[in-house]
């Protein structure tokens, strides 16, 4: 399982998760990292195909998302613009990863096309049932940690899950001094105290945790974390 820390702007937090064996990954429309990223996203919004592209060509990422598959209809020319856009992120990365959000989406879908689950967030989400990605190589977007092993626990019976992303512990450190251990959020010991810079630790204890937990979890899906 390749945990990925996706997001930028910080690289003394990139460090501490490349020390704690995480990759790293970033949106195209961000600042370029000088650090090796595997994994490349889009503004699902706002999504610059071009510059998606040569990000992508610049750092010849394992994964690189296409722009998301509509949330409001199934559009056979909809599927045919992400098939394409496959093919061309297919020339500078392994596996391109198309957004479905609706069945009738996924059902269109080769089944050797890669599948970007968007976990359900605040964020956004997959309209469809997780056991619909039966068969399938997936990779998990976003959402909580969880989120994302709730279905992995569900999903590793009848799908491949090869990696997850996202930024949650990220930001719960930054925020409010919190990391992740066994399944809860827990106060930095020196919240109260006068230390500066508490996020830094609270993320390494997040990263090397879900560490932990993710490798339990490969051995035995079923393990309680």
């Amino acid at each position: 399982m390749e945990l990925i820390y996706c997001a930028g702007g910080n690289s003394l937090l990139q460090h501490i998760a490349l020390d704690e064996g995480w990759f790293l990954g970033q949106r195209s429309d961000a600042a370029l990292s000088k650090l090796p990223q595997i994994f490349i996203d889009i503004d699902y919004k706002n999504p610059d195909f071009q510059r998606h592209l040569e990000v992508v060509a610049y750092f010849r990422p394992k994964y690189a998302t296409v722009p998301d598959l509509s949330d409001k209809e199934t559009d056979r020319e909809d599927i045919k613009r992400a098939m394409r856009q496959y093919e061309q992120l297919a020339r500078y990365c392994e596996i391109p990863l198309i957004v479905p959000k609706l069945s009738e989406q996924l059902a269109l879908l080769p089944s050797d096309v890669a599948i970007g689950y968007s976990v359900p967030s605040s964020y956004g989400s997959a309209q469809f049932l997780p056991w619909e990605l039966a068969g399938r190589r997936v990779h998990l977007l976003g959402g909580s940690p969880k989120k994302q092993m709730e279905l992995y626990r569900y999903l590793t019976c009848y799908a491949t899950i090869t990696s997850v992303d996202g930024n949650y512990a990220q930001r719960m450190a930054t925020r409010y001094a919190e990391y992740w251990e066994q399944g809860r959020w827990h106060d930095h010991p020196d919240i109260a105290g006068k230390k500066k810079d508490l996020y830094y630790d609270c993320w390494r204890r997040s990263c090397r945790n879900l560490r932990q937990a993710w490798d339990r979890l490969a051995c035995n899906a079923f393990s309680v974390v």
